[in-house]
């Protein structure tokens, strides 16, 4: 009876660490989405806008593409905010940012670029 309990035990014990490794990654993601949408907000919105769909006066201006209408594929949008955009060989219509941001920042902004496509 003892060695049964103990069983119980150790199964109820390994099914709550399971829960709460799955609670703490549940809000990893979430600190981290929240955290790409302060980045988003901080570096990107003043010409992408908050929605993302481009509606400032400096993308008006830029021709800003509307981010709700994007169909790049992750890797697509990575290269874009790492490598910037160039209109010309002197030209550049957006900036490289892949100096300023680190790996785990361009994933958690290619998150929000992703959450305003229709």
């Amino acid at each position: 009876m003892r060695q049964t309990m103990n069983h119980s035990v150790k199964i109820r014990r390994g099914a709550l660490l399971i829960a709460l490794c799955l609670m703490a990654a549940a809000g990893a993601r979430t600190a981290v989405a929240g955290e790409g949408t302060e980045l988003f907000n901080k570096i990107c919105a003043s010409c992408h806008s908050k929605d993302g769909t481009a509606q400032t006066p400096a993308a008006k201006k830029l021709g800003v593409k509307d981010l709700s209408q994007s169909k790049l594929t992750d890797d697509q949008i990575s290269y874009q905010i790492r490598e910037g955009r160039q209109e010309n060989q002197t030209v550049s219509k957006m900036p490289a940012f892949k100096d300023k941001l680190s790996s785990d920042e361009v994933k958690s902004l290619i998150a929000v670029v992703k959450t305003f496509r229709k």
